[in-house]
């Protein structure tokens, strides 16, 4: 019998930034969290394509090859993809160009931000 404690949470995580990466990382598995790390939106998109649909995803909105931006409006172009959840973040105070993101985190954040954000877009 499958409890909600044995349901495993992914979430794909898109950064460009090595040691960015690695912090969030950290911190998504230390609140339960499985974590498919991503370069760009292009790997993500890979990911997606090819793998289960995510509790959410986590994206960096200026990444190389595939924007964030291009990330999210291809996501929400996709059928089988277009429920999932979507944190946008950026380093950049709240962008007047904004993608359709559940919610927005401003880097860089604490990991009760973070758990907030998850919480709002139903990740939790």
């Amino acid at each position: 019998m499958e409890t909600a404690g044995n349901v495993v949470r992914r979430v794909i995580l898109v950064e460009d930034d090595p040691g960015m990466r690695e912090a969030i990382r950290a911190l998504l598995v230390r609140v339960g969290y499985q974590v498919a790390p991503a370069v760009d939106g292009a790997e993500a998109w890979e990911l997606l394509a090819r793998g289960p649909r995510p509790a959410a995803v986590l994206v960096d909105l200026y990444t190389p090859r595939m924007t964030g931006h291009d990330l999210v409006a291809r996501i929400r172009r996709t059928p089988r993809l277009a429920v999932v959840p979507i944190i946008a973040m950026s380093g950049e105070r709240a962008s007047r160009d904004r993608p359709a993101a559940e919610a927005f985190l401003e880097k860089p954040f604490s990991r009760e931000q973070l758990e907030w954000a998850l919480e709002q877009v139903g990740a939790d």
